[in-house]
C-alpha cells in the first residue's frame, strides 16, 4: 500500500487542475493496484482528502457497517459521498479538482498538499497554519498522550 509523507505547496490553474509531486504518486510498477487512480472527497478539519482507491475502500467498507438508522451515520455518509469524486492523473500527473470541493476546503491558488501516510490531504496554507495554531496543545503533549509515554515499561 501507498505510503504519503512531506508537504509540497502547489498551484492550482485556472481550470482548477493541480500537479501532484512526483514524491506523492505512486509507482504502478511496483504497486499495480495504484493504477486504480484516487478518490477525493470532503476531509476532515476543513481539508480535502485524497484517498488511493484501496484506501477509499477500506474505509467505505468500515461505513458499511453501520447501522442507516442513526442520524449521524446518515448526515455523515451524505456528506462524505456526495461530494467524493474518482480522480485518475493525466500523463503529467496532473488531476482536477471540482468547483464544489475547491469551495469546501476553501482553495484558491496555492494549495498545501500533505503526506498523512495512508493519503494525501489538500489544505488552504492559511487554514492549515490556524488549525495547528488553533490545537490547543503541542505536538509533545499529543505525543504522550497518544503514546502514553510515562507509562511503566514491562521487563
Amino acid at each position: 500500500m501507498a505510503e504519503f509523507y512531506g508537504q509540497y505547496m502547489v498551484l492550482m490553474d485556472k481550470k482548477g487542475r493541480i500537479a501532484l509531486p512526483s514524491k506523492l504518486r505512486p509507482d504502478t510498477a511496483t504497486e499495480p493496484e495504484a493504477a486504480d487512480g484516487f478518490m477525493l472527497a470532503k476531509g476532515l478539519d476543513g481539508c480535502l482528502t485524497l484517498y488511493p482507491r484501496k484506501q477509499w475502500e477500506v474505509i467505505k467498507g468500515r461505513l458499511d457497517t453501520l447501522d442507516f438508522t442513526r442520524k449521524d451515520f446518515r448526515y455523515f455518509g451524505r456528506r462524505l459521498y456526495s461530494g467524493a469524486i474518482p480522480i485518475n492523473l493525466d500523463r503529467q500527473g496532473r488531476m482536477l479538482i471540482p468547483a464544489n470541493l475547491q469551495k469546501e476546503a476553501g482553495l484558491s491558488r496555492e494549495i498545501l498538499l500533505i503526506g498523512a501516510n495512508r493519503w494525501i490531504e489538500l489544505w488552504d496554507p492559511d487554514k492549515y497554519q490556524e488549525y495547528l495554531d488553533g490545537y490547543g496543545k503541542s505536538y509533545e503533549e499529543v505525543a504522550e498522550k497518544l503514546f502514553d509515554v510515562n507509562r511503566p515499561q514491562k521487563e
